[in-house]
């Protein structure tokens, strides 16, 4: 009896330690509320949009003389000096002449040029290919707005097609062409006389047939001391009649210079490189420089930004809206409420890993209004990591904690 007695005093003991252990664990790891929330990629970019002027070293092309005057350059396209820009003609007739000599020589070389193949069955494989890699050309410039270089592929792809459908006895029916269109070339040759002439480029550059006045106003010295009430005087300028056929762009460096906020350039330098992606004419971001940012003017500043990229596409517009991109960042994105400060003075927060709560540092980088954008550090497990559960709750939280919901 007595040893009865005793072991059910040993189970009556056993059973109070563990309802009081099952108590204490109760009221101290499950008495707050939670949530998880999942830690996710995040990309954040710091910059404003404003509007600015591009600005180049330019020097206006006068066309001079009477009659009819006609570009014969690509806007952007490279100009040596002496080359032609333009031509030039006496009247309507003349002008009509020379378009039909143009066509005429163009027709005579791709004929010429098929000419002077056989199409054979292995030929004709080849030129298939060549063909192919031509129309991928082609659409690949009409992608990127490259159109002149489009027109001039396109021009280049007209002999193999026709070479590609060429027989023995196609040959001398195109010999009898050829003999025909030079016979005719040469008759225009003899009419044409002294009816067209050249404009010639003074230097070289990139050719834009817009002159709007402003070529030897706006310029990059201009830009070296110009302070922001200066520059603003040329807001909402519009086009000022020249009487210039065009100009060539003479330095391949160009700038956008744009009045902004001083607090939003407070953390740029001159030597620094920032992201623009701008309205129109450019199909990429382009890479700038920061020249230069003026003394500040009622809290405005002028931003100079310089590029030797994308030349082609900077010699028109004298005007741009654009997307300044300070800086991009990206990692994971935590909100606020979970952000904890130890001991140590380090930030950081609690996932859950199985049922316990467990501390990974942070290190903040941006701050997105009711949420931050942290470093992702993939080094250490110890970090934090994508889908990582993070815990949010109100009570109270330490390292090791069992968080039973």
């Amino acid at each position: 009896m007595r040893g009865e007695k005793f072991m059910r005093v040993v189970v009556i003991t056993l059973l109070c330690v563990v309802a009081s252990y099952l108590i204490f664990s109760v009221t101290r790891f499950s008495g707050d509320s939670f949530t998880t929330y999942k830690a996710v990629r995040y990309e954040v970019g710091d910059g404003i949009t404003t509007s600015g002027f591009l600005v180049r070293s330019e020097q206006l092309i006068q066309a001079g003389g009477e009659g009819i005057v006609v570009p014969i350059r690509d806007e952007g396209e490279k100009v040596g000096k002496g080359q032609a820009v333009a031509a030039t003609y006496r009247d309507e007739a003349a002008k009509s002449r020379q378009l039909q000599i143009d066509q005429l020589e163009e027709e005579l070389a791709q004929m010429k040029y098929a000419y002077s193949f056989s199409a054979s069955d292995l030929e004709s494989a080849t030129l298939d290919n060549d063909i192919l890699l031509l129309m991928n050309q082609i659409t690949i410039s009409a992608a990127r707005r490259e159109y002149s270089d489009a027109d001039k592929r396109a021009e280049d792809l007209k002999p193999y097609i026709l070479r590609r459908y060429l027989n023995s006895s196609d040959s001398e029916t195109l010999w009898a062409r050829i003999s025909q269109t030079q016979e005719r070339l040469n008759a225009l040759y003899a009419e044409a006389g002294a009816e067209s002439g050249s404009v010639i480029a003074p230097v070289s550059g990139y050719f834009s047939g817009v002159a709007d006045g402003y070529e030897s106003e706006l310029t990059p010295a201009f830009l070296e001391t110009a302070t922001v009430s200066a520059l603003e005087q040329y807001e909402g300028i519009s086009r000022r009649e020249t009487g210039a056929l065009g100009k060539l762009v003479t330095s391949q460096k160009w700038y956008f210079a744009a009045i902004v906020p001083s607090r939003n350039v407070a953390e740029l330098s001159p030597g620094d490189r920032i992201d623009v992606n701008f309205v129109y004419d450019f199909y990429s971001s382009v890479r700038m420089k920061v020249e230069r940012i003026s003394p500040s003017e009622n809290e405005r500043c002028i931003l100079v930004l310089s590029s030797e990229a994308y030349i082609q596409s900077a010699v028109t517009a004298r005007t741009q809206s654009a997307d300044l991109i300070f800086a991009d960042r990206s990692g994971l994105r935590v909100p606020k409420t979970a952000i904890y400060v130890n001991e140590e003075g380090s930030s950081g927060v609690y996932v859950l890993e199985g049922a316990e709560a467990k501390w990974k540092s942070i290190q903040i980088l941006y701050d997105n209004g009711d949420s931050f954008v942290v470093a992702l550090d993939k080094s250490s497990t110890k970090n934090l990591w994508p889908e990582d559960e993070i815990i949010l709750t109100t009570g109270e939280i330490f390292n090791g904690k069992v968080m039973v919901k």
